[in-house]
């Protein structure tokens, strides 16, 4: 479970200099994704591309996580449940991938969001992916209104979806 950052660490009480040195090791993830959603957005918004270098570590440190945190004491059904939801997502974006041009960038990023969040609640992924389409839906309109883009241009969608990352992770903290 998730602490304040007054409950970790050294409390500051006279009567009361506790060290509690609990992690929840499947923060991980998450941790990582914000660590790397300013260059990812930088590299999307320039060249349209997610380097693997940056959005494949995600699978890794996740997995990571949730397998430290399981050992000690989390629930493993959380873990798998999360793995299922990445799963799950990363077979629907790669239709999407084939149907629709989704960028592969944007399917592994989509599977390591939902790999990082699923673990706290299985509907977190959902949100983020939806507030992420709703913010790059609403940014086209914009961009369209102002004749800075025309229909059937592309986006770079990373920026959107760690948006949609961002403020889940925010929310689910």
């Amino acid at each position: 479970m998730w602490r304040t950052p007054a409950q970790v660490g050294v409390f500051l009480y006279p009567e009361r200099m506790t060290f509690d040195p609990h992690f929840d090791f499947a923060w991980l993830g998450p941790l990582y994704l914000v660590a790397v959603a300013w260059p990812l957005t930088v590299i999307d918004i320039r060249e349209r591309r997610l380097p693997n270098r940056l959005t494949l570590p995600v699978f890794p440190i996740t997995l990571l996580g949730q397998g430290a945190a399981v050992l000690l004491g989390e629930d493993l059904w959380r873990s798998l449940a999360a793995v299922l939801a990445a799963f799950i997502a990363f077979a629907i974006a790669l239709v999407l991938n084939y149907i629709a041009g989704l960028g592969m960038g944007d399917v592994k990023l989509i599977a390591g969001i939902t790999l990082a969040l699923a673990w706290f609640s299985p509907l977190l992924p959902a949100v983020a992916i939806l507030v992420a389409f709703v913010a790059a839906g609403a940014a086209s309109l914009v961009l369209l209104a102002l004749r800075k883009t025309r229909m059937g241009s592309s986006i770079a969608l990373g920026p959107y979806l760690l948006f949609g990352f961002v403020v889940c992770f925010i929310a689910q903290g």
